[in-house]
């Protein structure tokens, strides 16, 4: 099994190590804090924007567990301004099928968060994007990214915990798959796992921090899945390690999920994480997810034989 518990909570500096905490809405501020505090890189208090790329798949409250709670963000900024407090935070996501980034920020409370905290919302659709040469892409040789990226000295990867009906799991690495300009990404669900270590590739996570308060199971997912009240905070300085503990978290081989695969060949990171935890006995079959294999196999045949990618 990959990792080992740790008692002794020194600040993580390893890609390969990744923390475990709990988090409840009423605590937040004191959960983000001890997050940061293990696993906040030390130049996070030094840079001067910071750019955080939340998960708004959807039209679907955080209480579905689809999207970044807009309270939890809250929690997190108020920990980074203590943290760094002249830093320049935006708040980035995207366009995507069938959602827009700016009818998501008001529906779903951030323009409100924005207000009070003094924080810049980014449709990056709306706003410029810069090419990035990707020597060693695996679908693309080069991509556009979102200038905003490109301006800010510290990315934080902010995701969900969630079961994916194509992936399988959704957590730090598919939360970039977003940042691909067009607007209609659903014709790269045929090379899934290769786009997403391509962007990866291209934009790199400073810090990886994945929302498991409450999470989604089930094929429904990423965004009309089963909501799963877990209580969990976790934070890493590498996707790749973060994400492998998410899969075996909700129950997965880290080794069954294709784009976690393809990213390691990549080396994008380890699959073999080194976990730390503060959570008293923890084990992971006390967190699993509901996710059948027998029905995700059958609607993957179903999609092949159909000529869907």
């Amino acid at each position: 099994m990959a990792g080992c518990l740790a008692t002794d909570m020194r600040r993580i500096s390893a890609p390969d190590q990744v923390f475990v905490t709990r988090i409840a809405r009423e605590s937040a501020d004191t959960d983000f804090h001890r997050l940061l505090e293990t696993v906040a890189p030390e130049r996070a208090a030094a840079c001067r924007h910071m750019v955080i790329k939340i998960n708004l798949c959807d039209y679907r409250l955080a209480e579905t567990g689809a999207t970044t709670d807009p309270a939890l963000l809250a929690a997190l900024v108020r920990q980074l301004r203590k943290l760094n407090p002249a830093v320049r935070i935006t708040v980035l996501e995207n366009d995507a099928s069938s959602v827009e980034a700016d009818s998501l920020f008001s529906l779903l409370g951030f323009r409100e968060v924005a207000r009070a905290l003094d924080i810049e919302l980014h449709n990056a659709s709306r706003h410029p994007w810069v090419k990035r040469d990707l020597p060693g892409g695996i679908v693309f040789r080069q991509l556009e990214i979102p200038a905003v990226v490109e301006e800010a000295d510290f990315f934080i990867n902010f995701a969900k915990l969630k079961t994916n009906a194509i992936s399988k799991t959704t957590g730090c690495l598919k939360n970039l798959f977003a940042l691909l300009r067009p607007k209609r990404k659903s014709v790269y669900h045929g090379i899934l796992a290769e786009c997403i270590a391509d962007i990866n590739m291209a934009v790199r996570s400073d810090l990886c921090i994945v929302d498991g308060l409450i999470g989604m199971g089930g094929l429904g997912g990423p965004a009309f899945g089963v909501p799963h009240k877990r209580g969990l905070l976790l934070g890493g300085l590498n996707p790749v390690s973060a994400d492998a503990c998410c899969a075996r978290i909700m129950g997965f081989r880290p080794r069954s999920v294709e784009h976690l695969r393809v990213s390691a060949r990549r080396r994008l990171g380890t699959l073999r994480y080194r976990l730390a935890t503060d959570i008293p006995g923890f084990r992971y079959k006390d967190h699993k997810f509901e996710f059948s294999r027998w029905q995700y196999l059958l609607r993957c045949l179903l999609r092949g034989s159909a000529g869907v990618e």
